[in-house]
């Protein structure tokens, strides 16, 4: 069941970890047709929003494991989607950045998570009892 369905069958009994396990699953099924996984969509878009980022504050800020980060930047990296980059003062740090094609694929990725955030954000406005910006209650 997705998110939509629930939030208009009235599914409003969710734990927390259904609801997660849905979002994965609608999210995972909106990003099948550009080829991109949820992983790669979540680091992809961590990386829009911090250029040049270190590859372990990467790693810290989406609470991944190095060697789980390491795995998905690898191919990323192999599909051109990101390159990576050594630190000309320590070697020992790898800087990450989108290529122009991950810029374009992250354009991509935004306009299929915002069909996903649509129907969560209802849900969550149901269930918290939250008034939209710009509403009259």
């Amino acid at each position: 069941m997705t998110i939509e369905r629930a939030v208009k069958h009235g599914y409003e009994d969710l734990t927390l970890l259904e609801l997660v396990l849905q979002l994965h699953g609608d999210f995972r099924r909106r990003l099948e047709p550009i080829r991109v996984t949820p992983l790669q969509a979540g680091v992809i878009l961590f990386l829009r929003r911090h250029a040049d980022a270190r590859v372990t504050d990467t790693a810290t800020a989406l609470r991944l494991r190095p060697p789980t980060l390491s795995e998905v930047v690898n191919d990323l990296v192999r599909k051109r989607w990101v390159t990576r980059r050594r630190s000309v003062t320590d070697t020992r740090v790898v800087h990450l950045r989108l290529s122009r094609r991950g810029n374009a694929l992250a354009l991509q990725i935004n306009q299929r998570v915002r069909q996903v955030h649509a129907p969560l954000a209802q849900h969550t406005i149901r269930t918290l009892g939250m008034i939209p910006k710009g509403s009259r209650a």
